[in-house]
């Protein structure tokens, strides 16, 4: 019981289960398997400060150079018998050979297997990213370099009434992220640390969350790996 308070205190509180996706749109007719590990940092009693083991597995495809399209299942949700599927699109706003800008419009659904509730939220995305430590011609092949991004996610949640009855009080749950990615010509990989719902009270919930900014959000840590098909 103690495990199952714990990991659904962190899916209620803190939306973001996931880090940003496809930062660097892909490539037209590329497609790509993804998984990710990882979740907001919490102080677990006799083991010490660990991020929530959350999972997601997910797929991409390169509509153009400019646009990717995505979907990714939330597996732990699973679990609890709650289906969180994401369905979104990425696109490249602006970019030169090492740097570029993107933007990805995600809709989050949740539905309740036991209940048969659901939610709809949607999610906008911005980040800034940045390819160094390679000659130009390495970059430009798209099979073997690195970059940094930050950027910031934002969910929107236009439901009245959150879980257990209580008013909705935050429409906009915005988070910061920052992270790098290993671009490779089969497998990459992808490290991310959040700020998540800086705005938001972790104060009086069932598992206490490590912040930087005290009583408001929580730490994130995440890890993803993508196999290129």
């Amino acid at each position: 019981m103690r495990i199952l308070l714990f990991l659904i205190s962190g899916l209620l509180f803190l939306w973001s289960c996931a880090p940003a996706r496809f930062v660097e749109p892909l490539q037209k007719g590329q497609q790509v398997l993804t998984g990710h590990f990882g979740g907001p940092i919490a102080k677990v009693p006799g083991i010490g400060a660990i991020p929530i083991p959350f999972t997601s597995i997910g797929y991409g495809r390169g509509l153009s150079n400019q646009t990717t399209i995505m979907g990714a299942l939330q597996t732990t949700s699973l679990i609890f018998g709650v289906g969180q599927f994401e369905l979104g699109v990425s696109q490249r706003l602006w970019n030169t050979d090492r740097m570029g800008l993107s933007g990805q419009l995600n809709t989050n659904i949740l539905f309740d297997f036991y209940t048969g509730a659901n939610r709809i939220w949607p999610q906008l995305d911005a980040n800034y990213y940045f390819k160094y430590g390679l000659t130009s011609n390495q970059i430009a092949e798209q099979r073997h370099y690195n970059f940094m991004y930050a950027g910031i996610s934002n969910w929107f949640d236009f439901y009245r009434v959150e879980s257990q009855g209580r008013p909705n009080e935050q429409l906009w749950i915005p988070s910061l992220q920052f992270g790098h990615q290993w671009i490779r010509p089969k497998w990459s990989y992808q490290a991310e640390l959040k700020i998540l719902a800086p705005l938001a009270s972790n104060e009086n919930i069932v598992v206490p969350y490590p912040s930087l900014l005290q009583n408001r959000g929580a730490l994130g840590f995440y890890f993803g790996i993508t196999y290129s098909l």
